[in-house]
């Protein structure tokens, strides 16, 4: 099917113990393409590939990462819409390996993915996520992203994608023909990172098993990020490529800790995180009641605008969303933009 995710591959510095590493996490088994790659199978299907990093990515200091692949109808049309919309090419059409065309494109937020044109590289993941794969299988992408407004007219219009509100906070659907192809997770710099990127998610039987090997095999377990109603968890792999693996049939505990050592990074993540920007919100509600001076709540609601108008929702008595209630969204921050312009002028 056009305009979904059909495949994915790791660029990796060590062929060898990608190989290990996945066969203990995910057990993997390895076919030889020749070209130094690699499919890499799941209970006997292929789901995803895996090669070693030209030495020229290398030397550009570029980190070990999972690409995801969008299969498209018109390569040629697909990158000129993408330039036309604010995208960056970084690699222009060209013959793939194994046959048909490749690009890699980077959107406006600078989350890169390959597009591709040419018989069908794997499984379609169009309803995966509410169906239940073979343990070790791809079943999901998802953009993760600090700002939706700054890349949803572009998918829409290069890919003719829905984009869908779901029922939690800062998540949406990616809908095609009717059906769920991946997700869209607007969060935070401080959970994410600073990079905007598309995720890979692997089916997994037994989360907390897999969570073990993970670290036996060299790995770290960085949080625990519920997808949906499923356990899921980000983790690098022993060379640093982040990856997600998401548990088969298991309704996700938010107050569950991770059944693993939880030491250096995962420890503090865990413990304890320090929210600076609501004690600022106190600071400025106290200065405000104290000195009596009007502009001070101009800032705050300043300081209260800003996010919602970056992540497309608002919360006023009860949670809206910008796409799904438009005329609410923006009269909520409308009104606070309105109250911060009064009381910094008066």
């Amino acid at each position: 099917m056009t305009n979904t995710f059909t495949w994915c591959d790791l660029s990796t510095f060590d062929f060898e113990e990608a190989k290990h590493f996945y066969t203990e996490c995910l057990g993997w088994d390895y076919q030889d393409m020749g070209e130094g790659y690699a499919l890499c199978e799941g209970k006997g299907e292929a789901t995803a590939g895996l090669y070693t990093m030209p030495e020229n990515f290398q030397r550009m200091g570029m980190p070990s990462f999972w690409m995801s692949y969008i299969q498209v109808g018109d390569i040629y049309k697909t990158v000129e819409l993408a330039k036309q919309h604010g995208a960056k090419v970084e690699v222009e059409p060209q013959l793939a390996a194994g046959g048909g065309m490749i690009a890699l494109i980077r959107d406006p937020s600078g989350a890169g993915f390959t597009c591709y044109d040419g018989s069908d590289l794997g499984v379609s993941q169009a309803g995966k996520l509410s169906q239940s794969v073979q343990h070790g299988q791809r079943i999901w992408h998802e953009l993760h992203i600090s700002d939706l407004s700054k890349v949803e007219a572009f998918y829409q219009h290069v890919f003719d994608w829905e984009i869908r509100a779901t029922n939690e906070v800062g998540r949406y659907n990616v809908i095609v023909s009717g059906e769920p192809i991946a997700g869209i997770q607007v969060t935070s710099n401080d959970i994410k990172g600073d990079k905007e990127y598309w995720g890979v998610y692997f089916a997994v039987d037994d989360l907390d098993a897999e969570l073990k090997h993970i670290e036996q095999s060299g790995g770290q377990v960085v949080a625990e990020q519920p997808l949906g109603e499923r356990r899921a968890v980000l983790a690098y792999d022993s060379q640093g490529a982040a990856f997600y693996l998401v548990e088969q049939g298991a309704v996700a505990n938010k107050n569950r800790k991770l059944g693993v050592g939880q030491s250096g990074l995962l420890n503090k993540i865990l413990s304890y995180k320090f929210k600076w920007r609501a004690v600022l919100g106190l600071v400025v509600i106290a200065l405000a009641v104290v000195t009596e001076m009007n502009w001070v709540w101009g800032v705050l609601f300043l300081l209260w605008v800003i996010p919602d108008i970056k992540s497309g929702s608002t919360h006023f008595l009860e949670h809206v969303e910008r796409n799904s209630n438009p005329v609410v969204y923006w009269l909520i921050v409308t009104t606070w933009v309105v109250l911060s312009g009064y009381y910094l002028l008066n």
